[in-house]
C-alpha cells in the first residue's frame, strides 16, 4: 500500500465530479442500473464487476474479492487515500474474516447508477448496506466506482466511500 499517487489524484478530480452529480444525503431510493437488462454492452460488463465485487466481498474470500479489482487500486474514505498495486498486495491487506470480527456479516447493493461511460471506463454512483449476523442493517452508504477495461479485464479501478475506515489499512 501506498499512498497519494498521480492515480489517486485522478481519482480525487472524479470523486469532486461527481459530488456535482450527487451530495450524500444519507440513504436514498434511486433506480439500480443493474437490475434490468442492460442497454450497452459496456454497462452489462459493468454491473458483472459490481455483482462479482459484492460476492467476493460476502464469500471472505480475500483473493477472490481482489480480483475483481484493476491495478494499481485506490480507495478514498474518511481522510485517507490507499493503492494497492497486485490482487496479492490487497489481499494480504484486507482479511475479511478480521473484519466480519467488526460484527458485519455481508452487504448488499441497494442500487447502481451508470453516470459516465465510454468504452474503456465507467463512474457508478452506489449505493450499499451492511448487515449484522441478525439480518439487520448496520450501515447505509454512498459511492462512487471507477471501473475500467485494461486488457481486456474489466475490474473496479478506484472507488471513494463515505463509509470510512473501519480497520487502519484495510478498503473496508
Amino acid at each position: 500500500m501506498k499512498t497519494l499517487s498521480r492515480i489517486g489524484l485522478l481519482v480525487l478530480v472524479s470523486v469532486f465530479c461527481a459530488a456535482a452529480l450527487a451530495q450524500n444525503a444519507g440513504p436514498r431510493k434511486m433506480k439500480d442500473d443493474c437490475a434490468r437488462p442492460a442497454k450497452s454492452p459496456a454497462l452489462a460488463s459493468g454491473c458483472k464487476v459490481l455483482d462479482d465485487f459484492m460476492t467476493g466481498f460476502n464469500s471472505r474470500d480475500s483473493l477472490k474479492w481482489a480480483q475483481t479489482l484493476n491495478y494499481p487500486h485506490v480507495r478514498l474514505a474518511g481522510n485517507e487515500v490507499m493503492v494497492w498495486n497486485s490482487p496479492e498486495d490487497y489481499a494480504k491487506a484486507n482479511d475479511l474474516q478480521q473484519f466480519a470480527k467488526t460484527g458485519w456479516h455481508h452487504s448488499r447493493w441497494d442500487w447502481r447508477r451508470l453516470v459516465q461511460s465510454s468504452d474503456d471506463k465507467l463512474h457508478f454512483l452506489v449505493q450499499f448496506t451492511r448487515f449484522n449476523d441478525a439480518g439487520k442493517p448496520t450501515a447505509t452508504y454512498e459511492s462512487l466506482y471507477v471501473l475500467t477495461r485494461r486488457n481486456s479485464h474489466w475490474g473496479v479501478q478506484a472507488r471513494s466511500s463515505f463509509a470510512g475506515v473501519a480497520i487502519a489499512g484495510a478498503a473496508f
